[in-house]
């Protein structure tokens, strides 16, 4: 199985991706560095994390240090959502680069459907909530539509949209979006979406693939916290015995083998190594099957401080 995808805009995307939200400040530069030594390719961040300009010194510095090139590193970065007006998407996207210190970057999206009140100016972190503004989505991607025009954006997608979010904003779409990055892992696998997204050639992309089980922030982002912990799961630790190999790596290569890419987060360089080394084996039928099996349909990222917002997208079955 080939380490990348194709998008319906032609450009490739690798199949994993080094996760750097809520990794500490202090280690991201380190991690990133650690990412491009294991063999990553792909890193994704956003202007919400704060993390942008330490991300940016890290493949300054080490494509500066050995042969990696530009166009060798796929960067994905977000729109953040105090910057959803169609004229604000341009100069958000501007800022960012400016951060990364990139000329363009390959893959931008929408973070969220939820427009909060416009920003005119860029501080090093956006607040995680302020008054809801509502905003046509298609405004907004009309504005995504020119960074791709003028060159700053290679594909452009969305993040934590349902599918009539998605539908509404393909019908006038010039540039229809290339990737919906959203929650998906065994207890939440996100199928029905997945079909949807399969349907308009639009690619789904995996945050929390493992279940997110050491996540310690706040429980109106998190519902589930570390009670549920699909790595410490009886069957995934079976299956990982019977491949010789770790429990995360048999739930990120499920996922993989659904066709879909993963973003796994680690601040462990093992780990970090672990997560991309799926590609030397495959799950057979029978087991993808029993992996299925674990779905309850629970999401985990509930993002409730954005309910009540009119684009709140979570009330709906996909």
């Amino acid at each position: 199985m080939a380490n990348y995808m194709t998008l319906n805009d032609g450009n490739r995307i690798p199949l994993v991706a080094l996760g750097t939200s809520r990794i500490p400040a202090e280690k991201i530069e380190g991690c990133v560095k650690i990412a491009l030594d294991m063999g990553y390719r792909h890193i994704d961040t956003a202007f919400h994390y704060g993390n942008e300009r330490t991300i940016g010194k890290a493949l300054r510095e080490y494509m500066e240090n050995s042969n990696l090139k530009r166009e060798d590193v796929y960067i994905t970065t977000k729109l953040d959502s105090c910057y959803m007006e169609e004229n604000a998407v341009v100069p958000a996207l501007d800022e960012s680069l400016r951060r990364l210190d990139l000329e363009y970057v390959d893959l931008f999206l929408i973070h969220g459907p939820y427009a909060l009140q416009t920003l005119h100016h860029f501080p090093e972190k956006s607040p995680l909530v302020s008054e809801f503004m509502p905003v046509d989505l298609r405004e907004t991607w009309k504005g995504m539509e020119a960074t791709v025009l003028n060159g700053k954006a290679r594909s452009i997608g969305v993040s934590n949209f349902n599918s009539k979010q998605l539908e509404y904003i393909c019908e006038t779409a010039r540039i229809q979006p290339a990737v919906n990055q959203v929650e998906v892992h065994a207890r939440f696998p996100q199928k029905k979406l997945h079909d949807f997204c399969k349907s308009r050639n639009i690619q789904l992309e995996a945050y929390c693939p493992l279940g997110s089980p050491f996540f310690k922030g706040s429980g109106l982002v998190n519902a589930i916290q570390s009670s549920d912990n699909l790595v410490e799961h009886p069957i995934i630790a079976k299956f990982a015995e019977k491949y010789r190999r770790t429990p995360g790596q048999i739930l990120l290569r499920n996922i993989v083998q659904r066709g879909i890419f993963v973003i796994p987060k680690s601040e462990t360089p093992r780990r970090i190594k672990e997560n991309i080394q799926i590609f030397s084996f495959s799950l057979s039928e029978e087991d993808m099957k029993k992996i299925d099996e674990l779905d309850n349909g629970v999401r985990r990222f509930k993002l409730s401080h954005y309910d009540g917002h009119p684009n709140y997208p979570f009330h709906t079955d996909f």
